[in-house]
């Protein structure tokens, strides 16, 4: 038996196909917005996301890793950087193009100086942009940190260090005068030292502090000087090869602290812009103390042991240690009455301690 065909009245045929034609323009529309929300835009404008973008963040090395695993590890990243060069370029910063006469003679003794480097000055809006093209992609969250930081000088260090992972070279702050070309630094460094060689060297760190000796130096001396070591590195200057872990570790490390600080703050909201740091917690977030801390547990870590402080006192020519090349009190920061610096004459730089942003602190 022939059952008749049921038919759908035509009006009903297009109005299901116009709901059809809605809901897959809907459901596009909704797609679309969903992904550039996650592929452009940070995922709120102060508080960190629970899971950020971190591509070049990500711990390096797995969670439970062995000593040895960890140490062969960053033996290996050291050997990926022996292959290259240190990229031959100056970079330093300052609010706007006009500079005051006094740094505008100190900018001059590096370009003048290093003539076969690259020079890069960066004002503010200049560093900003720096910062968005670089690291927006990877990690949004660093352009907020970066941008909405209240306490300048915060921002000013992170610069730094996400300078010479990103592009190498040397960044180095305005307050200084070049007293030697770059080129001759490690060179002339390690021309007494056959054991050492150029190309496995990564990065240079500048001793800054040389304390250990307690009768000169007691206990009180170093409170009152405002140190929080015996032994302390400067980051004034910071010369390195691009993608070196102790970048990334620090980098991680200032954006770690600041996330624990924004949770843990009680009577202002919970952002970026809220935070505010005395000195001392200043130096220990994104200054010295921060980069010294980070550098010796990495040093330790590549050594596969403890390095102990005695290994990097009293240095009267440069130590290599790892893949870093130690340099002496008085190459980066001669004069000071601490230290047995030495004089200017022998430095590669001299650092005259502008200090601005020290001003209206909170205690």
């Amino acid at each position: 038996m022939l059952y008749p065909r049921a038919s759908i009245p035509r009006r009903q045929t297009v109005l299901i196909i116009l709901n059809i034609f809605v809901l897959f323009a809907f459901i596009y529309h909704i797609s679309h917005q969903s992904f550039l929300s996650i592929s452009l835009l940070p995922s709120s404008p102060d508080i960190p996301p629970r899971s950020p973008l971190q591509h070049f963040y990500e711990e390096t090395e797995k969670p439970g890793s062995s000593p040895k695993d960890i140490q062969s590890h960053l033996l290996s990243l050291a050997k990926q950087l022996s292959t290259i060069v240190f990229p031959k370029h100056i970079y330093q910063t300052w609010k706007t193009a006009s500079l005051p006469k006094v740094a505008s003679d100190r900018q001059k003794s590096w370009i003048l100086n290093n003539p076969s480097h690259e020079y890069t000055f960066l004002t503010d809006d200049a560093a900003l942009q720096y910062v968005t093209e670089n690291f927006n992609t990877t990690d949004p969250y660093i352009v907020q940190l970066y941008d909405k930081l209240p306490q300048r000088i915060l921002a000013a260090d992170l610069l730094r260090y996400l300078i010479a992972y990103k592009s190498g070279g040397l960044y180095v702050d305005i307050d200084t005068i070049c007293n030697k070309p770059v080129d001759w630094w490690i060179s002339s460094s390690i021309s007494s030292q056959p054991d050492i060689r150029m190309e496995d060297i990564n990065l240079v760190v500048g001793m800054e502090l040389d304390v250990l000796d307690t009768n000169r130096y007691p206990d009180e001396w170093v409170a009152q000087n405002k140190f929080s070591e015996r032994i302390q590195f400067l980051q004034w200057s910071v010369y390195a090869k691009p993608g070196h872990e102790v970048l990334r570790r620090m980098i991680s490390s200032i954006q770690e602290t600041v996330r624990k600080d924004i949770s843990n703050i009680r009577w202002r909201r919970k952002e970026i812009s809220s935070l505010m740091y005395n000195e001392m917690k200043i130096l220990d977030t994104t200054g010295p103390f921060r980069w010294t801390k980070v550098i010796m547990e990495y040093i330790n870590q590549i050594e596969g042991r403890e390095v102990g402080l005695l290994e990097y006192s009293g240095m009267k020519e440069a130590r290599k240690i790892g893949d870093v090349l130690f340099l002496p009190v008085n190459r980066w920061s001669p004069g000071v009455r601490h230290s047995d610096a030495g004089s200017v004459e022998t430095s590669f730089l001299v650092h005259y301690y502008g200090g601005t942003w020290k001003g209206n602190l909170p205690s």
